[in-house]
């Protein structure tokens, strides 16, 4: 028995570390509403664990680097997250106020860095600006995505960009786009409102086909003005390919159920053949029985498809109003649709969620979606049940990354400690399960954390130092760290000096230091002098915090004495 249960202590323990390193990464959408007013908030990039639960902001956006994300995230195969912004970065004047062209991002999962990799411009091409969905990569080091009416190509490795012809009749790309087996690029698209009902122009929707080869884009399928009822419109959500050739999608309007509802719309899901270029509508969504407004769909592997309608749904046996969305299961092989959970006020109050927008399916079997208000839920297949295991503001979706080890950049990256004294370096890695220091070529056995910790420094300890890191999803191997005994001559301040920051600068009342991360830097003293050299102020201290509310204007000098030797720099007193 004891055998018995410390195997199941055992199992679980490697359970619990190997979901570890799984995480659910989104984009907050921020306010869309004016993105010129200062106190809009303009978005972030959010990490939570495998379940939608304990979110951590990693990088928020602003007008200069991009705002508003609202396209998926895409892990590349160098490892490193793209996306896009919708509004941000180039801009021109239109007489009232700034209107931005939005950013494709790089976002390096190892040292949790953000970066604008390309600037679209209204300036050098007014049509392929404002991207609102993200980008694939169906070709390794290529990444596909669109802005309004136009695909592009960018690629990794140089940073070029090929945008595509426009698409006609002012038709927009919607839909987050895929790689279909026969080697082309698809998405949806549509133009808005008809002429005319029985206008044959392509304004209600179209399924838009990229060949990478020819950077050429056209229409595979249009729904015209006169087809709303047989095939629906509309369709704004991801195409995905169950089998080679079939790919399904949905439409958000139309349908032969769409005047029978009060809203006047209703929405279709549809199969569609990228061999022969044949659509087929499946299901007719209704508002009481199937819900209204589909959106994106989740392949689940059987056959079978998951999807979430964003309004409607009248569940029978809810005595409270209010129909907020269903989530249901369509199987493609009996060509069957069954709600699986409706979106009401029958729903506790503690888990309610309403109006879905966004599913998807992690590695785990469950399926983690996000509501109009930005609220994460989970749906737990098998046995049919929904919660909500994180409030959220905006999240406009979701994807699963195996993160490997991350840690924080080596910058400096060289250090002179005095001999005798002891040396510590801690990379900043938290989801690492070995660590393997070296000294060149040579393993050192006794240091295996996420810190190097010589304790007594010589001229044997000279040398260039690497961590290999691993977990379940990968190895990291650090930068190179330098470490150089013999150079006493150069100073703390000479490797630091751009390293410790004060801030604010100038400041009426605190003063704050900034010291660097990686290393275990120690205040011992602070003294600070006057513009005339004469010493105001002299504290043993280890507070990174002074109060210097008390001093006259003007300007002041710094002097730090350090565990590492000593720093100086200046501030100004307002």
């Amino acid at each position: 028995m004891k055998t018995k249960l410390s195997l199941n202590i055992l199992f679980l323990l490697l359970c619990i570390t190997s979901n570890a390193q799984k995480e659910l990464w989104g984009v907050n959408t921020g306010s869309e509403n004016n993105v010129n007013d200062p106190a809009a908030y303009l978005g972030n990039i959010t990490k939570y664990d495998i379940n939608g639960e304990n979110p951590v902001i990693m990088h928020e956006f602003d007008l200069t680097h991009g705002a508003i994300p609202k396209g998926r995230l895409l892990l590349a195969s160098n490892g490193k997250l793209y996306g896009t912004t919708v509004e941000g970065g180039n801009f021109f004047f239109n007489g009232a106020q700034n209107v931005y062209a939005g950013v494709l991002f790089e976002y390096d999962l190892i040292f949790d860095k953000f970066r604008v990799v390309h600037y679209f411009d209204y300036s050098s091409n007014p049509v392929a600006t404002n991207p609102d969905i993200g980008v694939i990569e169906p070709i390794q080091g290529i990444l596909v995505g669109a802005t309004n009416n136009r695909m592009y190509k960018y690629n990794i490795a140089d940073e070029s960009i090929a945008f595509s012809n426009a698409l006609p009749f002012s038709n927009s790309i919607h839909g987050e786009l895929i790689k279909a087996s026969n080697g082309f690029v698809y998405g949806t698209s549509y133009a808005g409102n008809c002429q005319s009902t029985s206008s044959p122009e392509p304004y209600l929707g179209n399924i838009v086909r990229y060949n990478m080869t020819t950077n050429n884009l056209s229409f595979a399928h249009s729904i015209n003005c006169n087809e709303q009822l047989i095939k629906g419109s509309t369709p704004t959500t991801q195409l995905i390919e169950l089998s080679p050739g079939k790919v399904y999608g949905t439409c958000r309007n139309g349908g032969s159920n769409m005047f029978a509802n009060p809203f006047l719309r209703g929405g279709t899901l549809f199969e569609f053949n990228v061999n022969t270029n044949v659509f087929t509508k499946k299901v007719d969504f209704e508002y009481a029985s199937k819900g209204l407004s589909p959106l994106n769909l989740v392949d689940n592997g059987d056959g079978k498809i998951y999807g979430i309608s964003e309004e409607g749904g009248v569940q029978s046996t809810c005595s409270l109003t209010g129909e907020y969305g269903t989530l249901y299961e369509y199987d493609t092989v009996l060509n069957t649709y069954e709600i699986k959970q409706y979106f009401n006020d029958c729903i506790s109050n503690d888990f309610t969620i309403r109006y879905p927008k966004f599913l998807a399916k992690t590695s785990l079997g469950h399926f983690i979606g996000c509501d109009f208000y930005g609220n994460i839920f989970k749906y737990v297949l098998n046995t049919n049940t929904i919660t909500r295991p994180s409030f959220g503001y905006n999240v406009a979706n979701l994807i699963e990354i195996c993160r490997k080890p991350s840690y924080r950049e080596f910058t400096p990256d060289t250090f002179a400690p005095a001999t005798g004294s002891a040396f510590t370096y801690d990379i900043q890695n938290t989801n690492a399960t070995t660590y393997v220091w070296k000294k060149g070529n040579v393993v050192l056995p006794a240091q295996n954390t996420a810190v190097l910790n010589l304790p007594n420094v010589t001229q044997a300890d000279n040398g260039v130092y690497t961590c290999t890191m691993t977990n379940e999803c990968g190895t990291t191997v650090t930068m190179n760290l330098f470490i150089n005994v013999d150079n006493l001559s150069v100073s703390f301040d000479d490797y630091f000096k751009n390293k410790i920051e004060l801030y604010p600068n100038p400041t009426q009342n605190n003063l704050n230091i900034e010291l660097p991360k990686n290393i275990d830097v120690t205040i011992k003293t602070i003294k600070i002098a006057n513009s005339l050299g004469q010493l105001v102020r002299e504290q043993n201290s280890t507070n990174t915090t002074i109060d210097v509310s008390q001093l006259q204007t003007g300007m002041y000098y710094i002097s730090l004495t350090t565990n590492y030797g000593n720093w100086n720099g200046k501030f100004v007193k307002d």
